[in-house]
């Protein structure tokens, strides 16, 4: 039995569907994370877990109690805001025992709470302190541990990161994931950034348009996309256009340049044309002539640890990425070749699915 079951969760604005019939169960202790573009119905999503606002349709279960007409006080999870939602007046310690003050927890067991709340955060010297004297960093641990103190069954993170510049964002990554792994607190996560989910979670919910496109661990996520808007919005890559033939022994493949491919699916692919994926970094530059097709370097951008190209080729503009490893490498307007192994050739469904939509993690 699932610890946290949203059951054909729906919310609609007049006849706009904000949230379309979305299902998903989470485990307990698993991480999960809602991902997408702006308007895609992540955030509506987490309000309405939250008790922010009320489904249309569907159900809200956890362990066994169905939670959808209940109020936000009375679910009793933690939540970490894209602002943090700080009190500028209160101090550090304040902050965080807040909830447990609103619960009548006692003096002296809240203080004892407060404490093992702020050294989990590692902000245990920062008792007095006020809002307005800590780094974004310090407020976002703040606001962390003032979730976390309450003990929630569960926790949801509605773009907690956003704020920070990218290099602290990088260092919040991994300590907010062993925090939560210490803990436990089975967690959901609101972001659109998708390096950020790729490497926090248990599990993504690519959305798009108030639907689940796929529910996958991170890696088969990327690797094996369900779709075209998955494909794109899940890191970079190369769409092509493949034709439908036939091998030697007769068995249906795609032609993809010079290359036949033999691949899973082909089968329920209809009409003579089928979409193709091919992610940058899976691309090798050649000298001319020494790869599958030929190509001239319309842009180059060195990006620190790799180098970003844009090819122009008969198949249509290529982009790869290649390791930094010294040498410059190609320059623009460079006569190129480029290769690629079949195995990194993944072909794309044209109408949305759902894998792993509603079952446990991976």
């Amino acid at each position: 039995m699932s610890f946290l079951t949203l059951d054909a969760l729906t919310k609609r604005y007049g006849d706009v569907a904000a949230v379309d019939d979305l299902t998903l169960s989470l485990e307990q202790g698993e991480f999960v994370s809602l991902l997408g573009p702006s308007g895609c119905g992540k955030t509506t999503t987490l309000q309405m877990i939250a008790g922010f606002v009320a489904p249309s349709a569907g159900r809200i279960v956890m362990d066994d109690r169905d939670m959808t007409a209940l109020a936000p006080s009375a679910r009793g999870f933690g939540i970490v805001f894209q602002s943090y939602a700080l009190f500028p007046h209160m101090s550090v310690a304040e902050n965080v025992g807040f909830g447990l003050e609103m619960r009548k927890v006692p003096k002296s067991e809240r203080m004892r709470q407060i404490d093992e709340a702020l050294e989990l955060v590692r902000l245990g010297h920062l008792h007095s302190r006020y809002p307005r004297e800590l780094s974004g960093g310090q407020r976002q641990r703040v606001a962390l541990a003032r979730a976390l103190v309450i003990k929630p069954p569960l926790l949801l993170l509605d773009e907690p990161l956003s704020n920070l510049d990218a290099k602290l964002r990088e260092e919040m990554q991994i300590e907010l994931r062993n925090i939560q792994r210490d803990v436990g607190t089975t967690t959901l996560m609101v972001t659109h950034d998708q390096g950020e989910a790729l490497s926090m979670s248990d599990r993504v919910v690519v959305m798009d348009q108030g639907r689940a496109m796929q529910i996958d661990d991170p890696f088969r996520a990327y690797e094996e996309p369900a779709d075209i808007f998955v494909s794109t919005f899940v890191g970079k890559t190369n769409l092509l256009e493949g034709r439908m033939a036939s091998n030697d022994e007769g068995r249906p493949c795609v032609e993809l340049g010079l290359q036949r491919l033999e691949m899973a699916g082909l089968g329920r692919v209809g009409g003579g044309s089928v979409r193709l994926s091919i992610r940058p970094e899976r691309l090798e530059m050649t000298p001319c002539r020494q790869g599958l097709v030929d190509g001239r370097v319309q842009t180059r951008q060195f990006a620190g640890d790799h180098w970003l190209y844009q090819i122009d080729t008969p198949m249509g503009l290529l982009l790869a990425t290649c390791p930094n490893c010294g040498p410059a490498g190609f320059e623009v307007g460079d006569d190129v070749g480029v290769r690629w192994n079949p195995e990194a050739v993944r072909l794309l469904n044209d109408t949305p699915t759902q894998t792993a939509a509603a079952g446990a993690p991976l």
